[in-house]
Formats: C-alpha cells, sequence, structure tokens
C-alpha cells in the first residue's frame, strides 16, 4: 500500500503551482515563437514570390518597350532610307538633265564656231582681197598706162570745198544685216 503523504504546505503548493505555471508559459513562449518562425517564413517567402512577380513583370516590361524601340527604329530608318532613295533618284534626275543640257549647248556652240570660223575665214579672205586692191590703187599705174592695163583715165578732181563730190564709199557692199536694221 501507499504510504499516505504528509499534507503539503501552503508555500510547496504555491511553489508547485508557480513551477505549472512557468512550464506553461514557456511551452506557450515555444509555441509563439515557433508560429512567430512560421509566420516569418511565410511572409518571407510571400516578399519573395511579390519581388520574382514583380521582377518578371518589369523584365516583360522592359522587353516590350525594347521591343517597341526596336519597331520604331525600323520604320524611322524605312522612311530614311526612302527619302535618301527619292533624294538620290531627284539629283540624278537632275543631274542628267544638266548633262542633256550641257551635250545640246556644247552641240549648238560647235556649230556656232564652224559657223564662226567659216565667217572668220571670208572676213580674212575679204579684208586680204581689199588691201590688196588698195596696194594696188596706192601704187603708181606705169605711165601711160591704167591699172587694168589699159589706156589711163584721168584722174577725178577733189571737187572744191563745200561742194560734195562723188561718194568714195559708195561701191562698199554694205552686209544685208546692216540695211535691215535702217
Amino acid at each position: 500500500m501507499s504510504e499516505p503523504r504528509p499534507p503539503l504546505s501552503a508555500a510547496e503548493l504555491a511553489a508547485g503551482q508557480v513551477a505549472a505555471i512557468v512550464t506553461a508559459a514557456e511551452h506557450a513562449a515555444a509555441e509563439i515563437a515557433a508560429k512567430a518562425d512560421r509566420e516569418a517564413r511565410e511572409l518571407k517567402r510571400d516578399a519573395e514570390r511579390d519581388a520574382l512577380k514583380m521582377r518578371q513583370d518589369a523584365e516583360r516590361e522592359v522587353a516590350r518597350a525594347k521591343e517597341e524601340a526596336q519597331a520604331e527604329a525600323v520604320r524611322i530608318a524605312e522612311i530614311a532610307r526612302k527619302e535618301a532613295d527619292e533624294r538620290i533618284k531627284g539629283a540624278e534626275e537632275a543631274a542628267n538633265e544638266v548633262l542633256a543640257q550641257a551635250q545640246v549647248i556644247s552641240g549648238g556652240l560647235q556649230q556656232l564656231a564652224a559657223s564662226l570660223e567659216g565667217q572668220a575665214d571670208r572676213m580674212l579672205r575679204d579684208v586680204q582681197a581689199g588691201h590688196r586692191r588698195m596696194l594696188e590703187d596706192l601704187r603708181p599705174p606705169a605711165p601711160g598706162r591704167s591699172i587694168d592695163g589699159g589706156a589711163e583715165e584721168p584722174r577725178p578732181t577733189r571737187p572744191p570745198a563745200g561742194r560734195p563730190g562723188p561718194n568714195p564709199l559708195g561701191d562698199i557692199d554694205v552686209p544685208s544685216w546692216v540695211e535691215g536694221s535702217s
């Protein structure tokens, strides 16, 4: 049988109750710490998930912005290429037109040069012929002979001062372009 236990004193009873309270408090503190640890790990996982989601959203936004920028760059490059092609085409057309005009002008100048050369040759021959005639007119004819080899004709004398005489330029042919302007 069991021996009867002596009755507990109030101090022992209070000490037992305090020990039970401390044990319960320690147990509650351990549970609270475990719960806080679980909640902290769960909050950390949630924060990591949120951070990952934010990072993925940012990466998608960057990729979308990059694609838009590349598309805009391609569009602008195409517009610039078309404008450059149009300007080059216009410049080529202008250059071809200038070349054609230069060729026409060159042909005209060549014709003008040939015409002027022909006129210059005729003028030179006319001047040379006139010079020969003048020299022949300036040489005194052989006595009793005229310039043309026939009998000498009397030379006209000068009219007295103030009276008109024969026109010394009367035998000069006036070009048609001068006659038309008077």
